[in-house]
């Protein structure tokens, strides 16, 4: 009778347990929740973290802040994340820099970029343009390869390891290009080196460069995503110049610490894909038409992040590239 007693009140905590467990995951959020955001305030993944922290509290009723953590190209914020609770109070701004680029360049990294977190829906993306200064004569890819091939060309980046270097050495592994690399320190002065005629081309993110494409001091060969962006309709992309499956942008996402239940991973990704369909949260994040709204599931997410990790690791590893 007492060990019949004893499992009833063991089955009863038991039920208990799960009921309210289950019962703290539909209440999801019923407190504030903290998306960190490895880069600093104003910049662009800031802005894209508050955009879409905005429209998860509409949604969700219940306030998102931005926790900027800066330091180590991203790696900083997303360690700090991978060790944090997996209740949903805790959300990343995941980026290329430290869930794809670092990891390849970095095997002892504190993390696993997969293991160690649960996607929840990709963002928005910056694309990558490849620019010359308007006084060259190179119009289009095919010239600059052709070019290459009779004299290297040498071309800025942001520096060892950035995107902008890698997406280089991305082409040029696909094109045969011969090319000479001319690190600077940063996009501002790589930005100043291609415009001034000090290279001879770049890839610069959509963000650094429209202006002076815009004011007809550089010119836009190609746009590194695998769509046309609205910002330059007529400029075609790297795969329509004869380079199948070439993509490198800026790519943002939200995650969450492995093992963060499912129902929350759910109601974050239907909020998120939801905003990103809204126009007026499209025109909060890419007034000039510069972004690619993404979105897709957490599965889609999680297959275009191995994607990523595996394109930039042969990148890193064909040419030798170590950390800076």
């Amino acid at each position: 009778m007492l060990r019949r007693s004893a499992m009833a009140l063991g089955l009863g905590l038991g039920a208990t347990l799960l009921l309210s467990t289950a019962h703290a995951e539909s209440a999801y959020p019923d407190r504030p929740v903290k998306i960190v955001v490895p880069y600093p305030a104003g910049g662009y993944y800031d802005h894209v973290a508050r955009v879409i922290g905005d429209a998860l509290r509409t949604a969700l009723k219940q306030s998102f802040i931005v926790e900027n953590k800066v330091g180590a190209n991203g790696v900083i914020g997303a360690a700090q994340v991978a060790k944090a609770p997996a209740d949903g109070y805790t959300l990343f701004l995941a980026a290329v820099g430290p869930n794809a680029i670092s990891p390849a360049l970095t095997p002892n990294i504190s993390y696993d970029p997969i293991a160690d977190f649960s996607p929840i829906s990709l963002l928005v993306s910056a694309p990558n343009i490849l620019v010359v200064p308007a006084s060259s004569g190179v119009k289009n890819l095919t010239d600059l390869v052709a070019a290459s091939k009779k004299a290297p060309v040498n071309y800025a980046h942001n520096g060892v390891g950035s995107s902008t270097h890698l997406a280089m050495e991305l082409l040029k592994g696909a094109t045969g290009m011969q090319m000479v690399g001319i690190p600077y320190r940063g996009s501002a002065p790589a930005v100043v080196a291609v415009t001034g005629g000090e290279v001879q081309a770049s890839f610069g993110s959509v963000l650094d460069v429209l202006p002076q494409i815009q004011s007809g001091r550089l010119r836009a060969l190609a746009v590194g995503s695998a769509d046309h962006i609205g910002a330059l309709p007529q400029v075609p992309t790297v795969m329509e110049q004869g380079v199948p499956g070439f993509e490198s942008s800026a790519w943002s996402g939200l995650m969450a610490p492995a093992n963060t239940p499912t129902q929350i991973i759910e109601t974050l990704s239907r909020a998120v894909n939801s905003a990103l369909k809204d126009p007026a949260v499209v025109k909060r994040l890419s007034p000039g038409g510069e972004l690619q709204m993404l979105g897709g599931s957490a599965d889609d997410f999680a297959t275009y992040l191995k994607s990523e990790l595996k394109k930039w690791r042969k990148v890193v590893d064909d040419n030798g590239i170590t950390a800076s």
